[in-house]
């Protein structure tokens, strides 16, 4: 359902019949809040999650490439902040789910989101991303606090796997509690039904990964 999450933006809830205590802040791709990132909260609800999607286009859906490029350019770092602190804060206060239980997950352009969330840091229990932008910079790496875990297409030319193992390498040498999964065969956006570069196989593995990592950090008794 639809939920105002501050003074200025909406995002979609999802609450799950049975919680299990801890939340989901999922960040959308350089679409815009779609119906598809609606129904990945949906499905992650369906594991025991409360799950609020943000919205930080604040009601625009882009339909086409260049319109979401447009978009996505006009996102400021402190923008997309001030919206994930709003989201956690709302989870919280709302419905009583402190910070350290609190997960981001961002796909593409949110993953990208995500990790500057991380680096920030919002203190939270742990950042997923999903194909998003990272970085191998020793210094923004020893900023994480939370556990992460980055999933990447092995054939993505944006998001590419030779980024992705430079970030595990760094993660690693900085002591950072990470999981790093490189699917080699397919490419970016692989887990959203809904693209052309969709793969089944490889989506369900990764979802599988990603609940492990949730019931492990933050779904566990305090």
């Amino acid at each position: 359902m639809e939920i105002s999450y501050s003074d200025t933006a909406k995002g979609y809830l999802a609450r799950p019949k049975n919680p299990n205590g801890a939340g989901v802040v999922v960040i959308h791709e350089f679409w815009g809040l779609t119906t598809q990132i609606k129904k990945t909260a949906d499905k992650i609800s369906g594991e025991g999650f409360t799950v609020l999607a943000v919205d930080l286009y604040e009601g625009k859906v882009a339909k086409t490439r260049e319109g979401a490029q447009e978009l996505k350019k006009s996102i400021t770092e402190s923008h997309a902040i001030k919206h994930l602190e709003a989201a956690c804060a709302y989870l919280q206060r709302e419905w009583g789910i402190p910070p350290k239980k609190i997960v981001l997950w961002g796909f593409c352009f949110g993953g990208g989101i995500a990790f500057q969330a991380a680096v920030y840091p919002i203190k939270t229990g742990g950042t997923i991303i999903y194909y998003g932008p990272v970085s191998d910079d020793a210094e923004l790496i020893d900023k994480i606090g939370g556990p992460i875990i980055g999933v990447f297409g092995g054939q993505d030319k944006s998001i590419t796997s030779e980024m992705a193992q430079r970030f595990h390498q760094t993660l690693h040498k900085g002591k950072k509690i990470h999981e790093i999964y490189i699917y080699p065969e397919v490419g970016h956006a692989f887990a959203n039904e809904e693209r052309e570069t969709y793969h089944e196989t490889s989506a369900k593995d990764a979802w599988k990964k990603t609940i492990t990592f949730l019931n492990k950090y933050v779904a566990k008794p305090a």
